[in-house]
């Protein structure tokens, strides 16, 4: 669930410099949103809006790129922090998912997989005009982050991106360094096991041990309840041959199904979406990483009969589970194979 009202943001010093020198002037857009400066703690509606507009103000449309590589995670506080003194990248992650959400309405759900993580986008407002330059700063500041931190040269497995391709394509994948598939489902980025088992140069026991409590306190202060993120993981643990209900999911959760239901709306979702995309990633995992049969994944995952699953599941990625198991595991191209 996205922070809530009480929640107040402030937009990372550098990247108002690098919007400033992009030609935007964020204290007017500050000012049409109703806080004084960009230079504010504004509420997360406020910033939201301010960073739609802003993005959008940008002509220069590669200006993502330019902006992540000075983008310093540390100017994120609390959450920036906590994730630099990770041990190793996969934890880095791990907890940039916990705790994005204290300062966006933009959340990561990392999954892990027999490949290494899989890290989906969920934007706060996926059809707004700006969906796509969020996505991009987005995927381009967590290649940045590994990078930087791990002092390699890391390189997605695999990138897929909703809507059309970004003027700058060339651009954008010369950065990521790996074809980008774009009119996708999903935003997702795919990155190694390999790489998220590389140490982190910043990593620091103590610090992290500080930094976690804090920001856990935090989450408590702010209301944010994951509710989202539990009612994911609620159906993942309930995928086991019947589908799901909406009461049974509240009662797991210890709430009435109409106090979930408002939560949910309030995290600008609903079950019937949830449990549409839940069953989507279980899929796609288990095409990609096992060998289970197709009639034995369709009871899986709470089909009446495998036609169902066929029909559902090309809705869903627009091919047929046999034709995505194959494509999943041909070899990538495209991708570069450098590493430092």
């Amino acid at each position: 669930m996205p922070p809530t009202s009480r929640t107040r943001v402030q937009l990372p010093r550098s990247f108002c410099v690098s919007l400033r020198e992009a030609g935007v002037d964020l204290d007017a857009i500050a000012r049409r949103v109703g806080v004084a400066s960009a230079a504010e703690h504004m509420t997360l509606a406020q910033s939201d809006a301010l960073l739609d507009q802003a993005l959008l103000a940008v002509k220069d449309p590669s200006f993502v790129l330019t902006a992540t590589a000075r983008l310093r995670p540390e100017l994120f506080g609390v959450v920036g922090l906590a994730a630099m003194a990770a041990p190793d990248l996969g934890t880095a992650l791990a907890r940039l998912e916990r705790y994005k959400r204290l300062f966006s309405s933009d959340t990561l759900e990392v999954t892990r997989t027999r490949e290494g993580a899989r890290i989906r986008l969920h934007l706060g407002r996926p059809d707004h005009a700006s969906a796509s330059f969020r996505a991009e700063l987005e995927f381009t500041f967590l290649v940045a982050f590994s990078r930087r931190m791990t002092g390699t040269q890391v390189v997605p497995l695999r990138v897929e991106r909703r809507g059309p391709p970004v003027a700058h394509r060339g651009r954008s994948e010369a950065f990521l360094g790996v074809t980008v598939s774009y009119r996708q489902p999903q935003d997702v980025l795919v990155l190694s096991a390999l790489d998220l088992a590389r140490p982190l140069l910043s990593s620091n026991p103590e610090l992290a041990g500080l930094l976690g409590p804090r920001a856990e306190s935090l989450l408590q202060e702010r209301g944010n309840g994951d509710v989202v993120g539990q009612v994911r993981a609620v159906l993942r643990r309930m995928l086991h041959g019947d589908e799901p209900t909406l009461d049974a999911v509240a009662r797991a959760l210890g709430i009435s199904a109409r106090g979930l239901q408002r939560r949910l709306s309030e995290a600008r979702t609903s079950f019937v979406t949830l449990l549409r995309e839940v069953r989507c990633d279980v899929a796609c995992e288990h095409l990609a990483g096992t060998d289970i049969d197709l009639a034995e994944l369709s009871f899986l995952l709470g089909f009446s009969e495998p036609s169902a699953f066929h029909r559902a599941f090309r809705r869903w990625r627009g091919v047929t589970p046999a034709d995505f198991r194959r494509a999943s595991r041909a070899p990538v191209q495209g991708r570069s194979t450098g590493r430092a």
